[in-house]
């Protein structure tokens, strides 16, 4: 269960750094996100809650923390990536509490109730990258190899071979090795 929440906030925190962080996608160059676009993005992103445009610009400096983790991770510089990530665990002030909202069951949160949605995605995302780390899982997480791409993805497969954001840039890189070794014959 505990597994299964991280991993469901981990597709949020990848969908963020996606969505709200980056130069390029699939080999074109993207525009930074600036007002309502922004606000649109972080809302789809997380798939609920109130977004206004100051939440969108901090969602946007949570997410870009965040890609820099990740990036650390795809190079394998876990001792960087630890670095980074204890001090957004201590910058979200995340601590393990148990919340109730009426007569629901007890749940387990990792911010405070007075925490707004900026700070409780920051530490829901720093809690599920620690326990990703520290269960050893970091190459479940990496940077896409295509030229021009810069989105971060989560290989869920058995094999842990996934070296690509999707099948378009697959595809692309497929598509361009294929050009040149005709080109080459």
């Amino acid at each position: 269960m505990a597994d299964e929440h991280h991993a469901m906030r981990l597709e949020t925190g990848v969908t963020l750094v996606n969505a709200l962080t980056g130069e390029h996608v699939h080999g074109r160059p993207r525009t930074a996100l600036r007002g309502q676009d922004l606000v649109r993005a972080a809302t789809e992103a997380l798939g609920n809650g109130q977004v206004d445009l100051l939440t969108a610009e901090r969602l946007r400096n949570l997410a870009s923390r965040l890609r820099e983790i990740i990036e650390s991770l795809s190079r394998r510089e876990q001792d960087r990536a630890a670095g980074l990530l204890n001090r957004m665990l201590v910058d979200s002030k995340a601590r393990p509490s148990l919340h109730r909202h009426g007569e629901q069951s007890w749940q387990l949160r990792f911010h405070g109730p007075e925490a707004d949605l900026v700070q409780q995605w920051a530490a829901a995302l720093a809690v599920s990258v620690a326990a990703a780390l520290g269960d050893d899982i970091p190459h479940r997480v990496g940077l896409c190899a295509a030229p021009r791409c810069d989105q971060v993805y989560i290989d869920a497969s058995q094999a842990q071979i996934k070296r690509f954001c999707g099948l378009a840039c697959q595809n692309r890189v497929k598509a361009a090795a294929y050009r040149a070794r005709r080109s080459g014959s």
